[in-house]
């Protein structure tokens, strides 16, 4: 079964700030849904692009880069600026790295992203800022959201890659 393109989906923003406990464990899970998907899977297949895109590492790479956005982003909305950052990236190639390096960088960015949301006040939530490109006011509550939804998208990416290298 295919999946729908991350640029495709239509997402929708508003969520009550009493819904961000639940995205905060989902973004504190993506860390051992990581480490479970790439437990007992060779380095060789981890470090392949499949289907002329990213290989499991990149992936998590990417995931790490991602965090490093939202953590500035919430500095942003936390701030009241009208609107966030671009996501800029200057990626680096995860492929040489040992999985455990890739998956313990993503875990330390993600552990700094989950502190700063837990340290957010009741009004700190209710800010918001433009997302750049959604040309949408986003919520701390909302990053959250969309950041768990994109973990989830890659997540996916993940098993199908694995599931194309290791058929045969």
């Amino acid at each position: 079964m295919n999946s729908m393109p991350w640029f495709e989906r239509t997402m929708k923003f508003g969520h009550p700030i009493e819904m961000l406990p639940f995205f905060l464990e989902r973004l504190s899970g993506t860390f051992v849904r990581l480490q479970s998907k790439a437990q007992g899977i060779q380095n060789d297949i981890l470090s392949t692009p499949s289907n002329g895109k990213w290989s499991v590492k990149q992936i998590i790479g990417h995931l790490t880069e991602v965090d490093r956005v939202v953590n500035k982003r919430l500095d942003e909305i936390c701030s009241g600026q009208e609107m966030m950052s671009p996501a800029v990236f200057e990626p680096q190639d995860y492929n040489p790295w040992p999985i455990e390096k890739v998956l313990m960088t993503f875990q330390t960015q993600r552990l700094i992203n989950i502190a700063k949301y837990n340290a957010l006040s009741p009004e700190m939530l209710l800010h918001s800022s433009m997302h750049p490109r959604l040309k949408v006011k986003m919520t701390p509550v909302d990053l959250a959201w969309f950041d768990a939804e994109h973990d989830d998208h890659h997540l996916v990416k993940i098993n199908e890659i694995i599931f194309t290298l290791t058929k045969n």
